[in-house]
């Protein structure tokens, strides 16, 4: 099960370590970025619990995630690349991954797409899809873990039951 989720996970984790600092800034500068950029930092805000601001465009409400952005993750780019590297990703919370699953589906959400847009943007990218992956496997493997857990308890259990067993029946043998 892990063997499906850690090769994306190693991919991801290969790109951000690639991504410097100013890959980052040069993001932060753009004052109208394309599409790819917009989709994938609505994508890390989503994944860090960064709401949007809400503004009004032709008298309706929308989420702005890219000046949402711009105060969040982008406003430190050298603790955004800590947050990625650090991020908890056996804890995501079913409410992330309930709103990040729109964009996975999105075939405009694609590292080769968002590529075209920005080379960071694509590490981003992967980086997203490869977390929801993940959360999806390791969710899978939990009761595996917990059954094994459980086996191991007692085993060592029984092997103590055993070990006193063995040193009575010395006793008895010694007499």
């Amino acid at each position: 099960d892990l063997d499906e989720a850690l090769p994306a996970l190693d991919v991801a984790t290969k790109c951000l370590k690639a991504l410097k600092l100013a890959n980052i800034q040069e993001i932060k500068a753009l004052g109208n970025p394309p599409a790819g950029v917009r989709l994938t930092l609505e994508a890390i805000c989503i994944m860090f619990q960064v709401k949007p601001v809400k503004k009004t465009v032709d008298m309706k409400k929308v989420d702005d995630y890219w000046e949402a952005s711009q105060k969040g993750p982008l406003n430190e780019p050298k603790k955004l690349l800590d947050d990625l590297f650090e991020f908890d990703k056996d804890n995501i919370p079913e409410a992330v991954i309930s709103r990040i699953q729109p964009y996975i589906n999105r075939e405009d959400f694609d590292p080769v797409a968002i590529k075209k847009s920005s080379v960071a943007c694509e590490a981003l990218c992967m980086w997203c899809r490869a977390m929801y992956k993940y959360h999806f496997v390791a969710k899978g493997v939990e009761p595996k873990r917990k059954m094994l857990a459980e086996a191991e308890a007692s085993l060592m259990n029984t092997m103590k039951k055993l070990r006193a067993a063995q040193k009575e029946l010395k006793a008895v043998e010694d007499k």
